[in-house]
């Protein structure tokens, strides 16, 4: 059975450097880890520690014949930003399912040796259930919490439906009408007890499937439904049925600049994205949105980024460009760290 490890990993000094973002943006301090870490999941423990995936320098894997390269091993860490330290929480075999919420967290493992068998781990760290399972299992994307019933909102029709918080109830897009939008339903919101709904002012056609919970001002982050890496409207929806406007796109060129993800911060809008060479940053990074002009803060390629609970930190990881990409792939490869890390950056300090 996979075990955890107490190994914690010291440093003498972590690099904490205020970056200038492009076109004189005011500077925010960076935290950088120092430590390799996987294009994966994050999750914020709490405003200080983080879990990510990341690999073992010194520990290399065995791969079978036909199974490709021996590179360092991975495995679940938490990077204690206040102490500055990071420790191996679990070894795993490749990324994994992985959801961190209020101190929780949870996550899967193919079980080696057992067809369709998972090892399913899950509770605060320190205090995690353990158990075998093979068949399925309901798990709350926002919550983590874990279930081996049927979900109330998952029905027997063809309503694309999205759960929220537990608390909160879940969304009904409605039935799919993308060959004829003109006949796309409103969004319905249905909270806990409350079998009539409210509806939402956009159509199941307008916006992705898809919703980040924002736990500093509680409410969902929703994006437009695009085709194409424009930026599209932004939208954040509040337990009550509230929803204010935080983009609306007006056809400036920013916004055509190839955008990836978007996430909503106490300092506002941050969005990753850009165009780069392959050896050039070019203006790929991570940008905040300020009176409707977006400012760079990091350069570079911006992985995974995931806001803390008190919303004014993003934790990332970060390379600066594919080059940079290719040889840490190549130094894990050789069992050396390379330069692909996890980094913090804080919008609520050097404004």
């Amino acid at each position: 059975m996979t075990h955890r490890f107490s190994l914690i990993i010291m440093f003498g000094l972590l690099l904490m450097s205020p970056q200038l973002a492009a076109g004189g943006e005011p500077r925010y301090p960076i935290k950088d880890s120092k430590f390799p870490a996987a294009e994966a999941k994050l999750g914020w423990l709490d405003n200080e520690r983080v879990m990510f995936h990341g690999y073992d320098i010194g520990k290399m894997t065995q791969p079978g014949p036909g199974e490709g390269h021996s590179t360092a091993a991975e495995g679940l860490f938490i990077w204690d930003t206040g102490k500055e330290t990071v420790t191996k929480y679990w070894d795993i075999d490749g990324p994994v399912p992985l959801c961190v919420f209020r101190g929780r967290v949870f996550f899967l493992m193919k079980l080696k040796g057992k067809e369709n068998t998972w090892v399913l781990v899950s509770g605060p760290p320190g205090k995690e259930e353990q158990r075998e399972v093979s068949g399925g299992v309901s798990m709350n994307g926002h919550s983590c919490r874990v279930s081996d019933h049927r979900p109330s909102w998952m029905k027997e029709n063809k309503h694309r439906r999205l759960p929220l918080l537990e608390e909160h109830g879940h969304l009904d897009f409605g039935i799919s009408s993308r060959v004829d939008p003109s006949k796309a339903s409103p969004i319905v919101l249905y909270q806990p007890n409350n079998e009539q709904g409210l509806q939402l002012p956009f159509t199941g056609e307008q916006v992705r499937l898809h919703a980040i919970y924002l736990e500093f001002a509680n409410a969902y982050l929703l994006e437009g439904q695009l085709e194409t890496t424009y930026a599209g409207p932004i939208w954040l929806l509040k337990p009550d049925g509230t929803v204010t406007k935080v983009l609306e796109p007006t056809g400036k060129a920013w916004e055509k600049m190839g955008w990836g993800h978007f996430n909503f911060t106490k300092k506002g809008l941050f969005l990753t994205g850009g165009k780069g060479d392959y050896a050039s940053a070019g203006t790929t990074g991570g940008y905040l949105l300020r009176e409707g002009k977006p400012g760079r803060v990091i350069a570079g390629f911006v992985r995974n980024a995931t806001v803390s609970p008190n919303g004014c930190r993003v934790a990332f990881v970060h390379v600066l460009h594919s080059q940079a990409g290719a040889d840490s792939a190549k130094a894990l490869r050789e069992g050396k760290p390379g330069v692909r890390t996890l980094k913090v950056i804080d919008l609520c300090t050097g404004d």
